[in-house]
């Protein structure tokens, strides 16, 4: 990732069908054609500045929108991961393009499987890095570490506690820091999560994430814990899932089950990779872009 946080670049919006408003920012070429890019939970239009060196190297344009309640982007009512298919619509209208790759990082997964189960003509190209799938079974999360098994469970039977770990407020501040906690990640995230680069990072993304409060996030994350209307199997489009195979976050298992599911895709390890695996090498996504 970048040893410091430049300047961050210009944040677009548009007006959507309906009034709805809708940010986003790009990364790379500006040239070239874009490839949609979904954050994680919680998080924002600001996750592609890790990756903005790597897609100007490459000659790619990484666009970044706000997810529904995330930063700038106005919330859309409802539950469902349906509810950012109309933005998938309304971006790529706006930036005149038909189709597009789709990426989504982590808890943006359920979001970019149902665009692309609704939407199969506009996707060019489904990836999923380090990415959540909704419905997954129970056992595919058995090496999922403790302080996400805990924030998992208490977003669905208590959302206010939930709202207080995400935005670690209250005794949750202390908690986060807990030696324990931090532990508990697998080594190639306590290195990138130990340095000063990704604390700045950190604290850009999550308070741009939150500027709308938690709600969101809560939405996200409660939504995993039920599948998609239509099966996996309805996926039409080429798919590739990039999981590193030491994620504590959403394990390798996840991926392996989905990928199972949809015929003819592609699934490839990252050797000892956690869960922010892009930001010690963004080169699996990269390759898979060009």
């Amino acid at each position: 990732m970048t040893p410091s946080l430049p300047d961050l670049p210009e944040t677009v919006r548009l007006t959507a069908p309906g009034g709805r408003r809708i940010e986003y920012c790009s990364y790379g070429d500006p040239a070239a054609p874009p490839a949609i890019v979904l954050h994680g939970t919680p998080g924002s239009r600001y996750e592609g500045v890790a990756l903005r060196q790597a897609a100007t190297e490459a000659g790619i344009r990484l666009v970044f929108p706000d997810r529904p309640g995330y930063g700038g982007t106005d919330p859309v009512p409802g539950r469902g991961f349906d509810r950012w298919n109309d933005d998938f619509v309304a971006l790529l209208d706006h930036l005149g393009h038909e189709r597009a790759p789709l990426v989504a990082i982590s808890g943006g997964g359920g979001y970019a499987l149902a665009a692309a189960q609704a939407h199969p003509g506009r996707v060019s190209k489904l990836i999923l890095a380090a990415a959540a799938v909704p419905g997954a079974p129970k056992e595919t999360y058995a090496r999922r570490i403790p302080i996400v098994k805990w924030l998992d469970r208490i977003v669905r039977w208590a959302p206010a506690v939930g709202r207080s770990m995400l935005a670690g407020t209250g005794i949750f501040k202390a908690m986060r820091k807990r030696e324990a906690n931090f532990d508990a990640w697998p080594r190639a995230d306590r290195l990138i999560m130990s340095t000063p680069e990704f604390a700045a990072l950190s604290d850009l993304d999550t308070t741009e994430a939150r500027r709308q409060g938690g709600d969101a996030a809560v939405t996200d994350l409660v939504g995993y814990s039920r599948p998609l209307p239509d099966p996996l199997g309805s996926i039409s489009v080429p798919t590739v899932f990039i999981h590193g195979d030491a994620d504590g976050n959403v394990p390798i298992e996840v991926a392996r089950w989905a990928h199972a599911q949809i015929d003819g895709a592609d699934l490839h390890t990252v050797p000892d990779g956690g869960h922010l695996f892009l930001l010690l090498d963004a080169g699996p996504l990269i390759r898979e872009l060009t």
